[in-house]
């Protein structure tokens, strides 16, 4: 009927799918009408299962379609090579149902459901296609709808994928789609058709009359409970079905059934009976990989990924679970592993899945529980709610993963999970696009993360998260020397002491809190204690134990700070920054040799990560490899010019390796751009105290001091300042610090 083409919509930058009537049918009346048919069918359809219509209209007598463009391969292709795993033909089948029982909800009968008909993404989720020959029942049908509907007995459908009504020609209803659905799954399962003649007449009778074969006669080797499943769509009565799309999705889940259709009570007993039983006892580490945006806007990507990272805050807070946190988790993001490879990566027994899709201030998020050592789907759910839910929601998605794994919840965090309110739609998403644009950590992108945030607050003045956000991006900016210490921490303190106003839960406001009682106010206890306190709230979060080990180096707490930082680690192996944590510790630890094994373990990650390759060479600089040490710095600090850019740490390895010229100069670059902006003067201090010039070395602590350096936590440990920790100047700092016990 119709002819689809690949577009681009110049308007919003992105892939379209565009269909128009074929050319000998642009004045067939019928074929006119079931076209707009499908449009309106289409414009009452939102799910991510289903490809969304964005618009419908007509050019100088031609109506079109615009549609989502779905990427991937039709499952006719797919199942072309042979029949599929039981595992994944069941996942198919999940995401097909969850798409029927959408349509279905709203009146909406496929009627044409085949393998040519829907496709299966590149993540391996399946899209429902083609409408133009739904059925709108007459309950749900307009009153023009109605009457277009009315008359004519044509035959249509695909007829091996008919239901015995369709081909009889009997009255069809949500049941027929099931039909079609059971005979996909048989051939996704078999190879082969359930019914298959050498002519058209022939295969008619079949589906009318003949009983459908067991799918484990064809292929022995699945399941019981497939093949109950799969014969109970094929059945020839629609009254002997599954009685509608989720009775059948929670049979394909393995959950008790409410369905009560006058079928064999032993069929229904034994198609709702899980495969396996009770697997997901023994999960206790889990990874959530990056939501997929189902939106088809590719400006909507914030949203999914927002997604991930409030049910990987929300799962973090159970103790007795590990769960790996958003850095690790969104190396995944775009790449598709088997699931089997990322549970080895990151050491986990379970991964969840799922995908996310807003459209105004309604979203819908499916989400997928998968035992990696089975591989078999525990648990999967569908949500679509307002948006000013979304809050609540995302606990609730937690809390069912939580009871499905059977892992102990203690009374505290089951409290915390649920303590959620409502939020204004608005806030929320200028919330969700801050948090995508901090994530991005350049300072171009964290203004423009401020920005978002402060707008969230100006919509809604108590969301506390928003608070989190905006402090964490002042400090960020005050900790890269983007912006005076003064000004950054004052400000960051600010947003945090009122979002613990608004809600003292929040683990990651006392995390930014400890952040600047460490850098700033110098007030040990106050950090350490904000630390514990976050740590308390969220076991979980990586950001906040690093942090604290960090914390701890710095107190010559060498022990307890490699723990924090492997803890750390654990929950986040594939975090760059976490492994130069560990790295951290080792190197104030003085274990040297462990610190350069544990940078370049980070570059094997990552060969380009230049704060890897400078925090190498201040290791290498203490074995005595002074060469390396600058190759290495070099490497990690050369702009786009092919210089490296001067600091007091490249003039410091100048100066070890022999090249005191250079590092004379590099030194001099670096006091006259201190004249003109913020430059560490704890770095200059550091130059002179390695050099030997501790007197001018311990002026440049007089001015960090004065100027609140946040450098200055690591006056007691750092190995650089070795040379001056005899001098009474000196010894009066670290009192003033109150860092000489």
């Amino acid at each position: 009927m119709g002819v689809v083409f690949r577009a681009e919509d110049p308007r919003l930058e992105r892939d379209v799918a565009l269909k128009v009537l074929k050319p000998d049918t642009l004045h067939d009346e019928d074929s006119k009408r079931r076209f707009r048919l499908e449009a309106r069918a289409l414009s009452r359809l939102l799910h991510p299962n289903i490809a969304t219509l964005f618009d419908f209209d007509s050019d100088r007598g031609i109506d079109f379609l615009v549609l989502e463009f779905v990427p991937g391969e039709s499952l006719a292709r797919t199942i072309a090579n042979g029949p599929l795993p039981e595992t994944r033909a069941r996942a198919i089948a999940l995401d097909v149902t969850e798409a029927l029982q959408s349509a279905h909800e709203k009146g909406i009968v496929h009627r044409d459901l085949k393998p040519g008909n829907i496709v299966i993404t590149p993540r391996g989720c399946a899209k429902v296609l083609d409408f133009g020959l739904a059925r709108v029942t007459p309950a749900a049908a307009t009153l023009t709808e109605s009457a277009s509907l009315g008359g004519g007995s044509a035959l249509v459908g695909t007829v091996p994928y008919m239901s015995p009504e369709q081909v009889r020609d009997d009255r069809v209803d949500a049941r027929s789609d099931l039909y079609a659905l059971g005979a996909v799954l048989f051939e996704m399962t078999t190879g082969k058709r359930p019914f298959n003649a050498d002519d058209v007449v022939s295969l008619l009778y079949q589906i009318a009359h003949e009983p459908a074969p067991l799918v484990r006669v064809v292929r022995p080797g699945l399941s019981r409970e497939l093949e109950v499943v799969v014969a109970r769509c094929l059945e020839k009565a629609p009254l002997h079905r599954f009685s509608d799309a989720g009775a059948l999705l929670r049979a394909l889940r393995g959950e008790s059934s409410d369905d009560s259709s006058p079928s064999s009570a032993k069929t229904a007993s034994s198609a709702v009976r899980a495969p396996v039983s009770g697997t997901g006892r023994g999960i206790r580490s889990l990874v959530v990989l990056p939501f997929e945006n189902r939106s088809g806007d590719p400006a909507q990507e914030f949203f999914a990924d927002g997604m991930t990272d409030a049910l990987i805050t929300d799962l973090a807070q159970i103790e007795a679970l590990r769960v790996i946190s958003r850095t690790s988790a969104m190396r995944f993001k775009g790449i598709h592993p088997p699931l089997s490879d990322i549970a080895r990566d990151l050491r986990v027994d379970g991964v969840v899945e799922g995908s996310a899709m807003r459209i105004g201030d309604r979203v819908r998020i499916t989400v997928q529980l998968v035992d990696v050592a089975t591989d078999t789907s525990l648990w999967a759910k569908s949500y679509d709610r307002d948006l000013t839910d979304i809050l609540t929601l995302q606990s609730e998605v937690a809390r069912a993963i939580a009871d499905e794994i059977r892992v102990q919840v203690t009374p505290d965090e089951r409290a915390r999970l649920r303590s959620k309110r409502t939020v204004n739609a608005a806030a929320h998403v200028a919330y969700m696009q801050g948090l995508f644009l901090w994530n991005r950590f350049t300072a171009d992108t964290v203004n423009q993360a401020i920005r978002r945030f402060e707008e969230a607050l100006a919509i809604d003045p108590n969301y506390a998260a928003a608070c989190a956000g905006l402090a964490d991006s002042y400090i960020m900016l005050a900790n890269h020397h983007i912006l005076p210490p003064r000004e950054g921490y004052s400000l960051g303190r600010k947003a945090a002491e009122r979002g613990l106003a608004l809600d003292e839960s929040l683990a990651e406001l006392h995390t930014s809190l400890s952040w600047i009682h460490r850098l700033f106010d110098w007030d040990w206890p106050a950090a350490e204690r904000e630390c514990l306190r976050s740590a308390q709230l969220n076991p979980g979060y990586a950001f906040g134990r690093s942090r604290y080990a960090l914390f701890l180096s710095g107190m010559g707490r060498h022990e307890e700070a490699i723990a924090e930082a492997e803890r750390a680690l654990g929950l986040d192996p594939l975090n760059l920054l976490t492994h130069t944590v560990v790295g951290d510790t080792l190197f104030y630890a003085r274990r040297f040799d462990r610190s350069v094994a544990s940078y370049r373990k980070c570059l094997e990650l990552d060969p380009t990560f230049s704060a890897a390759h400078t925090d190498l060479a201040r290791s290498l600089e203490q074995v005595g490899r002074f060469d390396e040490a600058v190759e290495e710095f070099v490497r990690g600090t050369t702009g786009p010019d092919g210089l490296p850019r001067p600091s007091s740490g490249l003039a410091i390895l100048y100066s070890r390796a022999g090249r005191q010229a250079e590092a004379n100069t590099t030194i001099e670059t670096v006091e006259r751009l201190a004249q003109k902006e913020f430059v560490s003067p704890y770095g200059i201090a550091s130059y002179y105290a390695v050099t030997g010039d501790n007197q001018r070395a311990l002026d440049w602590l007089e001015k960090a001091y004065s100027e609140r350096d946040g450098t200055l936590v690591w006056l007691k440990v750092h190995p650089r300042l070795d040379g001056l920790r005899q001098e009474p100047r000196f010894r009066d700092l670290l009192s003033r610090l109150r860092l000489d016990s």
